[in-house]
């Protein structure tokens, strides 16, 4: 199987693309090389597959969506080369997608992708840059976004700021690992990830423990899967990691770990707090919290692992109130669609409200277990204001007790800016994610 192959089955089984493309993996014996350009090709047709469908209808005498369906996505993951890929060459993107419709399907439909390829190749039709009177539906074709998203990035950031955040999303997101610090130190961890062939870098938001890194085609991988399996390593994206660093556990404290899922934020935490003190991870999966307690064994602090619904009251295992609540709420994940090739397409224009909704409940029953004097960072990977503001002004309003801090722009995060009484980071702005971040103290 070749990579384009690998690519094209991935994309036809639909779905999670990351899970059906490991899926063709354990079928196919690519090597690294080909795999990452198997995984490249797969995520980048699907994030554009609006305007790569523009294109191909374009060279096409009849309906796209009547075509076949292996036919689709081959003619997809070729435009997709012809027009994004400048290191493959016109004639190799071509000539092996014409041969891969004829291998995996037949001679007619080869024949129709070697006459559609070879008309992109010679036209590249791509939809102009959207001015500001366009609106939504030139800048979601442009950037391959569905009209409400596009809508929602215009209305929260402004249309120069939104063109900005869709041409960002379409390009590889800015990787990142968080270090345990209590396992060994930053230099340690970048010499090993420097000679084993990686680049690394600082972040943009002052965070100790983290590390940016870029693939090198040659690196050693073992070092890196090593240092991940026992955990002085955990792949996390640096706005993420800026949740725990917000909120700054120290040695001592319990801290509430509320949607805490498989328990990435938790061993942030957990290294923050050098052994010393309590965590208490709250989700209502509880395969995920398995995940999270095997993961546990290797933290430096220990974790109580209570499973609960956040959004109904729920007792915390004989602690009657923590010092900080970490609460990374359920969001319709807006600000992360660079990261999940196919989550532009599964969104709803109502999730936000929804979600909304939800969050009000999981912060007003966070809010209720810690102690008067405490804090609480709340946390969305949103950026949709009825998941963000609304909710935390909603919340002020009905809890006097309750009041917000003032969190500082770190100075060198340029895509972060103040958002009512919180922090907001614009997705796909030099590879960033989309983060909310409010933190608010309780009254002693």
């Amino acid at each position: 199987m070749t990579a384009r192959e690998a690519a094209v089955r991935a994309l036809m089984r639909g779905g999670d693309s990351a899970a059906a493309l490991d899926r063709v993996f354990g079928r196919a014996a690519l090597d690294g090389r080909d795999r990452a350009f198997a995984t490249e090709l797969a995520h980048g047709t699907l994030k554009r597959k609006r305007t790569l469908i523009w294109a191909v209808q374009s060279c096409l005498n009849k309906p796209f969506d009547k075509l076949d369906t292996l036919l689709q996505w081959v003619l997809l993951t070729g435009a997709y080369q012809l027009l994004y890929l400048e290191r493959v060459p016109a004639h190799a993107a071509v000539d092996e997608s014409v041969a891969l419709a004829r291998r995996i399907g037949h001679a007619g439909l080869a024949a129709t992708a070697n006459a559609v390829l070879r008309r992109l190749s010679r036209e590249h039709p791509q939809p102009p840059q959207p001015k500001p009177s366009d609106g939504a539906p030139a800048l979601g074709l442009y950037a391959s976004l569905p009209d409400w998203i596009a809508q929602s990035y215009i209305d929260r950031f402004g249309f120069a700021e939104a063109l900005r955040i869709g041409d960002g999303l379409n390009l590889a997101p800015r990787r990142a690992l968080r270090a345990d610090l209590s396992k060994w130190t930053d230099s340690q961890a970048r010499h090993m990830l420097e000679t084993a062939g990686f680049e690394t870098a600082y972040g943009n938001l002052g965070i100790p423990e983290c590390i940016v890194i870029e693939d090198a085609a040659h690196a050693d991988r073992r070092p890196f899967d090593a240092a991940i399996a026992d955990g002085r390593l955990t792949v996390q994206s640096e706005e993420s990691q800026f949740a725990v660093h917000l909120l700054a556990p120290a040695p001592g404290e319990t801290v509430l770990d509320v949607c805490a899922g498989r328990g990435v934020k938790t061993g942030g935490i957990a290294a923050r707090m050098g052994g010393e003190g309590q965590i208490i991870a709250l989700d209502d999966d509880a395969k995920k919290l398995a995940t999270l307690a095997q993961s546990a064994a290797r933290f430096a602090t220990p974790v109580a692992v209570v499973c609960a619904d956040a959004r109904a009251p729920y007792e915390l295992g004989g602690v009657n109130s923590v010092d900080a609540a970490l609460v990374d709420a359920p969001c319709s994940g807006l600000g992360i669609l660079g990261r999940r090739a196919d989550a532009r397409w599964r969104k709803q224009p109502g999730d936000p409200a929804r979600f909304g909704r939800v969050q009000a409940d999981v912060v007003e029953r966070a809010a209720a277990h810690v102690r008067p004097g405490g804090r609480l960072l709340y946390v969305t990977c949103s950026t949709a204001r009825v998941e963000d503001e609304d909710v935390i002004e909603r919340f002020l309003t009905q809890q006097p007790a309750w009041r917000p801090r003032l969190l500082e722009v770190p100075s060198s995060a340029s895509a972060m800016t103040r958002a009512g009484n919180g922090l907001l980071s614009a997705p796909g702005i030099g590879g960033a994610d989309g983060f909310f971040y409010a933190m608010l103290e309780r009254a002693s």
